[in-house]
């Protein structure tokens, strides 16, 4: 239980970070676990995650700066930030081969060629929701897997009090592939998994627009005139990689248990690799229950 409340406090704190928003496909691990069946029985996924983006070396608003070294002009980077929360959630899946007897199957170790279907939904703040159909295929001690992720959003700019403002409200759809593979060593019976995986996924950074003042009163010293700024969306390709810890539970399988139910835990930290050609950057940082 502490791990959730840890885990929930660091994603809550994630809605703060910025002002723009941040669309990718979900975390591939969860999946992978569950096709692989080390704990048969455990199918719905329940997922919480915050992304984080930004580029530093991205000019949006077009502004270039000379200064008194170099007369000449340069473009000037804008400070481009984004974050996300969301919750998702398992609404089908289809496993394959099908686990035998989850109260005492030979194959507690997991299938070495295990692989599953699976439709899941997200809700992310403010007002985002989406479908992400994803598949995972085991091939030995490795996995691949691909998602799709449709998503529509009603995104929100900010006035010139820095409060959300729906005069600045844009409505989108986006979609969004991740592609990748990874491994994961497990102890036997029940107890710890650690994972790496890394892969491709296309990133989305929106930004619906802004407004803010452009002047002072001199008599008064306040801030007035309020202009719109233009808004922006970002989106590129980013190679990442990741990290995964899974806890989860075969006591059925070993009799130590009258229960017939199985649970798992995944916490993972996925980063986005900065390139020469790509300046964006990206981290992520998911808890899912597997019940």
């Amino acid at each position: 239980m502490h791990v959730f409340v840890i885990s929930l406090v660091l994603l809550l704190a994630g809605i703060a970070l910025a002002d723009d928003f941040v669309v990718t496909p979900s975390n591939l691990a969860p999946h992978a676990f569950t096709a692989k069946q080390i704990a048969p029985g455990t199918s719905r996924i329940f997922s919480v995650r915050s992304s984080y983006a930004a580029c530093d070396s991205c000019n949006i608003s077009g502004k270039t700066e000379s200064t008194s070294s170099d007369p000449k002009l340069h473009y000037i980077d804008d400070d481009i930030v984004g974050s996300d929360f969301r919750l998702e959630i398992n609404l089908f899946h289809f496993l394959w081969p099908k686990t035998q007897n989850i109260e005492g199957a030979e194959n507690w170790t997991g299938h070495n060629f295990g692989g599953g279907l699976f439709l899941n939904a997200h809700y992310a703040y403010l007002l985002e929701a989406g479908l992400a159909p994803t598949i995972v295929q085991w091939l030995g001690p490795i996995y691949l897997g691909a998602s799709y992720e449709f998503t529509f959003g009603r995104y929100y700019g900010r006035d010139e009090d820095d409060e959300r403002s729906s005069d600045l409200a844009k409505n989108l759809f986006t979609g969004a592939l991740n592609a990748g593979g990874g491994s994961m060593l497990f102890m036997n019976n029940h107890g710890l998994g650690l994972g790496m995986h890394g892969g491709i996924r296309q990133l989305h950074i929106i930004n619906p627009g802004s407004r803010k003042y452009t002047s002072h009163d001199p008599r008064t010293g306040d801030e007035i005139n309020p202009e719109n700024q233009g808004g922006y969306h970002i989106q590129d390709w980013i190679f990442y990689y990741g990290f995964d810890i899974v806890g989860y539970t075969n006591l059925p399988l070993l009799k130590e248990s009258n229960s017939k139910g199985h649970a798992a835990y995944a916490i993972s930290l996925e980063m986005g690799v900065h390139t020469d050609d790509n300046p964006l950057i990206f981290w992520a940082f998911s808890f899912s229950l597997m019940l």
